[in-house]
């Protein structure tokens, strides 16, 4: 991926006003990958997203009286339910002026806007003092983010002393494997505004450049590998039968096939996801 087509803010913005009303009906309510125990776990999508939020959100220890910002908070399902399971104040960003709109709605629908507020900022330029945040969230956002470290600088400086950050991120499990197909991996990056993939290993490189410590780095990819085939094939076939948004379509169009997807689910995908926590050392 060059430089020239690495995601820009304000594109990712665009994209994300334009699907993900649509999307979030085939991610559970989400805009993030699914958590299933197995091949067995008959979850319905909206149960496993919720069970990826839990997971991730259960890292930062949140509780009453906290504040947790949510960075890159897709339509608000993530931030609220966080909020209403800690008791935490939350405070959620996105690219997206939609998104944040739906998510504020959410918040009131929930009857906790008293405590739960969204508004439209980079991750990159966050518009928040030094220290004001105990905790930190990020699920599958920073895959949409141009300059990783430049994103966790500025989480590092606007979360407290001993405070803790949980994300995940998109990773490169077999080097060999994707470069026999880097120009497909790129084209689906690009159609989905996100940057190169990482590995386990270059979070501690982030990590260090962005004065964090590394607490746990877990390749959750054998849970969340369900996720690209419960995911297109209803996509599709609503597609096919609606007016969808030029960008689905152009996503949609460079998908996997469903023969790929199945092959996906029942092996060992190339591309895989990862759990981070990082803490912002006292």
């Amino acid at each position: 991926m060059t430089t020239e087509s690495l995601p820009k803010p304000e594109e990712v913005g665009t994209f994300y006003d334009a699907t993900n009303d649509l999307m979030t009906q085939f991610l559970g309510g989400s805009t993030h990958y699914g958590y299933w125990t197995g091949p067995d776990d008959t979850s319905t999508f909206e149960q496993a997203a919720d069970r990826l939020t839990d997971i991730l959100t259960g890292k930062l220890g949140a509780t009453a009286g906290d504040r947790v910002l949510d960075v890159g908070c897709g339509q608000g399902n993530p931030g609220v339910r966080t909020a209403i399971r800690t008791g935490a104040d939350l405070t959620g960003i996105s690219i997206s002026a939609r998104d944040v709109e739906v998510s504020n709605a959410r918040a009131a629908r929930e009857g906790v806007a008293d405590r739960v507020r969204f508004q439209r900022a980079d991750a990159m330029e966050l518009p928040f003092e030094d220290d004001s945040f105990d905790h930190v969230f990020a699920l599958e956002s920073i895959v949409c983010v141009p300059d990783r470290v430049r994103a966790l600088k500025q989480i590092a400086r606007v979360i407290k002393p001993g405070g803790f950050v949980a994300l995940t991120d998109f990773s490169d499990r077999d080097a060999a494997a994707n470069a026999q197909k880097k120009k497909d991996l790129e084209e689906v990056g690009e159609s989905w505004h996100t940057a190169p993939l990482v590995t386990e290993a270059d979070y501690e490189t982030f990590a260090a450049a962005a004065g964090l410590e590394v607490v746990e780095v877990t390749d959750i990819t054998l849970n969340t590998k369900y996720t690209e085939e419960r995911f297109y094939g209803p996509l599709r076939e609503y597609a096919e039968n609606n007016d969808v948004p030029p960008e689905i379509t152009q996503v949609l169009e460079i998908a996997p096939s469903p023969e790929e997807l199945k092959a996906m689910s029942d092996g060992a995908p190339s591309v895989g996801v990862l759990l981070i926590v990082l803490r912002n050392p006292a």
